[in-house]
């Protein structure tokens, strides 16, 4: 298996699941690896090659819910074109700028700021969130500055405040940093994101909506954040 080496990270494919592994030894043709925890090295066991997969889907497209795949390999089902946003609610109305529609995979565990999460957990679950946005927002390009809103489908209708979930859409936004989208999420460059709560999604989700904010047409909206 060539996708199986020394040194490669491989994450868990649940999307419950953050396990990171890394291959400590493994020789073509084995039918195990030696891997350890990627972040400390420790716990160092025999796993079966064939749960180390070489993407995180199916021949047929489908998202894999067990074993692992290679990190550094994008997540084929979260990647979307650099397309106009087709969300039943217009979220920019009135507004102009070029729109983009960035759609992290259901299921994914969220953050709440009402959550009380060890903090290497809570790093954990914000790693896996910056990662679904970084590799969802592959179509999206540069863009000097932006307006985001940003909607958490539930998977029920309850009662909920979505400004609740901050810390999920804060690791989204940064993974539009890591994906070069934004230059940096400042001021002088984001407005936002402004939470919303969208139509019920099964296994929820979070959707970020980007509208581009040009020197030219939308500085003002900036200026507006300044503190004078």
């Amino acid at each position: 298996m060539n996708h199986v080496r020394t040194g490669r990270i491989f994450a868990a494919c649940h999307p419950h699941d953050t396990a990171r592994l890394r291959v400590v030894r493994y020789e073509k043709g084995d039918m195990r690896a030696l891997v350890a925890d990627a972040a400390t090295g420790t716990r160092q066991r025999l796993i079966l090659v064939s749960s180390l997969h070489a993407t995180p889907v199916t021949a047929s497209g489908s998202r894999r819910r067990s074993g692992y795949a290679p990190e550094d390999t994008p997540d084929v089902t979260s990647v979307v074109a650099a397309q106009p946003s087709v969300d039943p609610a217009d979220w920019f109305d009135g507004l102009g700028g070029r729109r983009f529609r960035v759609a992290l995979p259901p299921r994914l565990l969220l953050l709440n700021s009402n959550q009380r999460l060890h903090h290497h957990r809570r790093a954990e679950v914000t790693r896996v969130l910056r990662r679904a946005a970084w590799a969802a927002s592959r179509g999206v390009p540069h863009l000097e500055g932006a307006h985001i809103v940003g909607v958490l489908h539930p998977s029920d209708r309850q009662r909920r405040d979505p400004a609740n979930w901050y810390p999920s859409f804060k690791a989204c936004v940064d993974g539009l940093v890591d994906q070069g989208v934004l230059d940096d999420d400042d001021h002088t460059r984001l407005l936002g994101p402004d939470m919303r709560l969208g139509h019920v999604v099964e296994g929820s989700r979070l959707v970020l909506h980007i509208r581009e904010l040009t020197e030219t047409t939308d500085a003002a909206e900036l200026r507006k954040q300044e503190v004078r």
